[in-house]
């Protein structure tokens, strides 16, 4: 999982809790967590029902097209009231799904990005309503800044691999994916595929599995489109398949950590936690809507203080009343 898409971007917003904020502050680590407990339920497998279908199709149609034995095998079980194209192709998409699944654990650390000024300054209001009923944060990270911590950090370790980039949303009508990058994938899955269908070697799909793995970590619901996600995604051996024995590069693997949430053991990676930073590069944080905000503003200025971090903390006046 080399290729990217990443976009530079002057700041990005992850919001969170007044735990997770003590925790970013005082470890100077970002938790990435595990895919499996994310709290959008088609988070990665989403990629396998919704948008691997739409990119196969066509190419599952133009070898059957090319092939007359194996067009006539499809249109003989038409006659039986058989959809034998639909049939084989899900199956094709379950065995890529569970190859996946075997194969790589993966984790990850959601933030937000907007070229709007007013949010930049005072939140997204869906993200409040999902953190600020009990008062959220917004953590605003200087772009640039991160950006060079990731380029260490991605050196230091033994590690099947690294995306970072923007999400996307539109992958089930591809007419609408401009993104460069993720256009390469989807070229490079239908001509693996495809070659594969034509020759039946396992070694001819291969190139086709770094695709799926980057677009099904990179893509998500239309229905979140709004939060205009920059995620970090970082793929690690499953528990199944087990570390490299061999492990040639002769470099570590992550720790793998664990949180509490809802009373759920959450796997989870954390990131930095081998660079002894100073500090994070947070630029500001924005209180969330909260009867006692000015109070937390206080707080929030008193925790950075003792931390060493010289950031703005602002006030969002969305008027969410939380709680």
């Amino acid at each position: 999982m080399t290729k990217k898409s990443q976009k530079e971007h002057e700041e990005l917003m992850h919001y969170t809790n007044e735990c997770g904020l003590h925790g970013i502050v005082a470890s100077k680590t970002l938790w990435a967590s595990h895919t499996a407990f994310a709290n959008d339920a088609e988070e990665v497998v989403g990629f396998f029902h919704r948008v691997l279908p739409v990119i196969l199709r066509p190419e599952f149609k133009k070898y059957i097209k090319a092939s007359k034995a194996f067009a006539a095998r499809v249109k003989a079980a038409d006659h039986l009231g058989i959809d034998l194209f639909e049939d084989l192709l899900a199956k094709i998409v379950n065995k890529f799904e569970e190859a996946q699944r075997r194969a790589q654990d993966f984790y990850v650390f959601s933030t937000c990005t907007t070229e709007d000024p007013w949010i930049s300054q005072n939140g997204l209001l869906s993200q409040w309503r999902g953190y600020g009923a009990g008062g959220g944060y917004a953590v605003v990270f200087d772009y640039k800044r991160l950006k060079s911590l990731l380029s260490v950090e991605r050196k230091m370790y033994h590690e099947e691999g690294w995306a970072w980039g923007d999400v996307q949303y539109t992958l089930t009508d591809l007419s609408r994916t401009k993104d460069v990058v993720m256009r390469d994938h989807i070229r490079e899955i239908k001509r693996a595929v495809y070659k594969y269908w034509s020759t039946s070697s396992i070694k001819d799909v291969y190139p086709a599995f770094e695709s799926i793995t980057v677009l099904s970590t990179m893509t998500k619901h239309k229905g979140f489109e709004e939060e205009k996600e920059v995620r970090m995604v970082i793929s690690e051996p499953s528990v199944e398949i087990g570390a490299d024995p061999r492990k040639a590069t002769g470099k570590p693997y992550r720790k793998t950590h664990a949180y509490l949430r809802n009373g759920v053991s959450v796997p989870c990676i954390h990131l930095f936690e081998d660079q002894k930073l100073n500090a994070l590069p947070i630029q500001r944080v924005i209180v969330g809507p909260h009867p006692e905000k000015l109070l937390r503003k206080r707080a929030v200025e008193i925790l950075l203080r003792s931390h060493g971090i010289n950031a703005a903390v602002l006030v969002s006046d969305t008027p969410f009343r939380g709680k």
